[in-house]
């Protein structure tokens, strides 16, 4: 078998030229054809850049990573799908029971949501209508707000409802204090006891004859000083608890009353101009060079095969 070297490729392709012109004509042609809004349908790509605000770090991960996960949830995912009928838009059937699978595959093509490197988060679609793609970015971030709300909101309710089962409990010990306090006050006829100790100290010390009222407050103060100082500063404690947990309930239904945004968007969705998809001169020149190529391997073929026969 002939071993061909460049030279001699190129001596029998430079003969059937007018041929090649012809081919490369024809390729660019259907590239053109192929190309056409009439058999690929052009894609429009609209992007947003948001940045993650009032968003808690969650363990190790970053409020970047934290905003990620939210964005690429199911439920962000469901939701979109729903506001702007996607499935039928994408013309799945929804009767199919692969229609998930589908309606995945086609939106994870279309839609993309990554971190970029300074750490701000950016959201692209593509699809057939610029304002669609815009409004599907767009729809992206608010559904993404809605469910980071939600589920905070949730979780603040959680958390008004375990403080108001604390602050009945505080408020129950603070009521029983009151009630021991009280009943030694009334037993032994104690009401200031700091003025009644030095008021009957100082009888004593005259060698007055005490009336039986002061005498049995003498025998509290004797007896329940120690025990009333104690109540007094258990019930001081409960009362500075009771009032911390009614200020972390006030605080908690003004988050729940509050609509927070958890994006700040840097680069607000955009309505595209231009196609990105397909890239029509990318398209021509493969078919064209493709074409080509295998003109040329035929032209090669056919001359080595006469030179056998």
């Amino acid at each position: 078998m002939e071993n061909f070297n460049t030279k001699d490729i190129l001596r029998l392709i430079l003969p059937h030229w007018r041929k090649l012109v012809v081919v490369g004509i024809l390729a660019v042609l259907a590239g053109f054809i192929i190309s056409s809004p009439l058999v690929i349908k052009p894609l429009y790509k609209s992007y947003a850049v948001v940045y993650p605000v009032n968003l808690s770090p969650s363990s190790e991960e970053s409020n970047t990573e934290q905003l990620l996960q939210w964005f690429n949830s199911e439920e962000v995912k469901r939701a979109v799908e729903k506001r702007f009928h996607l499935k039928e838009h994408y013309k799945i059937d929804s009767t199919d029971e692969k229609s998930e699978t589908y309606f995945n595959l086609r939106y994870k093509e279309l839609v993309s949501i990554n971190a970029t490197l300074y750490e701000s988060i950016e959201i692209s679609v593509k699809d057939q209508s610029k304002e669609l793609a815009r409004n599907i970015v767009q729809g992206i971030i608010e559904e993404t707000n809605k469910l980071i709300s939600s589920v905070k909101k949730q979780r603040l309710r959680e958390y008004i409802h375990t403080n108001e089962q604390e602050l009945k409990i505080s408020g129950a010990k603070i009521d029983s204090l009151k009630y021991l306090i009280n009943t030694i006050r009334k037993t032994y006829n104690i009401m200031d006891f700091q003025y009644q100790s030095k008021y009957i100290a100082k009888e004593i010390s005259k060698g007055s004859k005490l009336s039986e009222l002061n005498a049995r407050t003498a025998e509290g103060l004797s007896l329940q000083r120690t025990e009333l100082e104690r109540l007094r500063e258990v019930m001081t404690s409960q009362i500075f608890t009771y009032n911390e947990l009614r200020t972390n309930i006030d605080k908690y239904h003004l988050d729940v009353a509050n609509d927070i945004s958890y994006t700040n968007v840097v680069s607000k969705p955009t309505l595209p101009d231009s196609k990105c998809y397909p890239i029509r001169s990318l398209i021509v020149a493969i078919i064209t060079l493709s074409s080509l190529l295998i003109a040329c391997i035929i032209i090669v073929f056919l001359n080595i095969k006469q030179r056998v026969d």
